[in-house]
């Protein structure tokens, strides 16, 4: 069966021959995999999440990942400034220092703002720049048209309500703050970052959805233990701006399935996804609070598909072994493969202290144990 192919019957809660397969990884985990297969092919293809780097073909077909990504582009008018202290400019106006492998955001530009008015007319980026489709739609139309795999549309940022606010621009502190004390300034933010996100995503679909299968979403709602924000607060504030984003991609490009992204304990929040439009949830950490594999798969399979659920906090991590690997995947193929609907991942990105052996043993062992009809324990 056809990558494509295997994905959609998934997706329609149908097992195809065997369970999909995707890869998040980060770059200097790939760097490390790269060097222990001895793979020298030409990185061609945009890969990562929340940094840039490329991957190459070898390497996806290494680790029989099923999918392709597309990523719109940063506008070419945009300069980051030198700021002389190695921080990194986003064009949202955020400002990212490397801490391990991940940037993360050491200056916030809403952070002073005390009015609606600052919000409304910060000078947010323009999301119809025509830099931003260069080469996507060929990009696109040429995995579709002459190849067989599933390709997954990225518009290349946070896209959400919440998070682009709390993480990117205010700050967590100041926003979990605004959300019990000021709403008006929280709507405020949150419409700005809902109005970007749907536009963002209008650019991409009316241009390239047609080439699409998914497209990847995000809101982090949960933390190790529980939610970041109370169910009501989510429903009251978060939830409708959620439906008008998931509602405009259904809309301008229904045969797009949503791969909605939430880390931590979000199974109270399930419900309220499915009713928003969400397809496919990512990447179901399974070690995080009332996220137990079995229980998503019992309650929530039938309404909606699940992506990712290997652990990355014993299993693939440093002081986990091979023979903990081999467990651990045939743990979340025997939960959530059965039926289909199920895309194997990690729950999210492989880390640096995952070793090679270890990712190279994790992807072979999906491959041949998530062959339907799924046989192990």
């Amino acid at each position: 069966m056809k990558p494509r192919e295997r994905f959609q019957k998934a997706m329609n809660h149908e097992e195809p021959d065997r369970v999909p397969i995707d890869l998040w990884i980060t770059g200097a985990a790939y760097e490390n995999l790269k060097r222990h297969l001895g793979i020298t092919a030409p990185e061609t293809q945009e890969w990562g999440i929340m940094s840039n780097w490329k991957i190459s073909e070898e390497m996806l077909r290494r680790l029989h990942v099923d999918f392709r990504r597309v990523y719109m582009n940063p506008s070419s008018s945009f300069e980051p400034k030198d700021h002389g202290d190695g921080t990194i400019d986003s064009e949202f106006g955020s400002r990212f220092a490397w801490f391990g492998p991940y940037l993360e955001v050491v200056h916030f530009p809403w952070a002073e703002f005390t009015e609606v008015e600052q919000v409304e007319q910060y000078d947010w980026l323009d999301p119809d720049d025509p830099s931003r489709m260069n080469g996507v739609v060929d990009r696109a139309k040429h995995l579709h048209e002459e190849t067989d795999l599933a390709v997954i549309g990225m518009v290349g940022g946070p896209w959400g309500a919440f998070e682009i606010c709390a993480h990117y621009m205010r700050g967590f502190d100041k926003f979990l703050v605004d959300l019990a004390t000021r709403k008006d300034l929280a709507k405020a933010m949150m419409d700005k970052a809902m109005n970007l996100a749907i536009d963002m995503n209008r650019v991409l679909l009316d241009e390239a959805g047609d080439y699409l299968d998914l497209v990847l979403v995000g809101d982090d709602l949960g933390h190790q233990h529980g939610l970041i924000m109370s169910p009501k607060m989510y429903r009251d504030l978060v939830k409708p701006r959620h439906k008008k984003i998931y509602s405009d991609i259904h809309k301008r490009a229904p045969h797009v399935k949503v791969l909605y992204h939430s880390c931590g304990a979000i199974e109270p929040m399930i419900d309220d996804l499915i009713e928003v439009g969400v397809d496919i949830l990512n990447p179901l950490q399974p070690l995080a609070r009332g996220m137990e594999s079995v229980l998503l798969k019992k309650k929530y399979g039938d309404r909606i598909c699940f992506h990712g659920g290997v652990d990355l906090q014993d299993a693939m991590a440093a002081t986990g072994t091979l023979d903990d690997v081999r467990k651990e995947v045939e743990t979340r193929l025997s939960a959530f493969a059965p039926g289909g609907g199920y895309v194997f991942a990690p729950a999210h990105n492989l880390q640096p202290d995952s070793t090679p052996e270890k990712i190279v043993e994790m992807y072979d062992h999906a491959e041949k144990m998530g062959k339907y009809p799924i046989s192990v324990n």
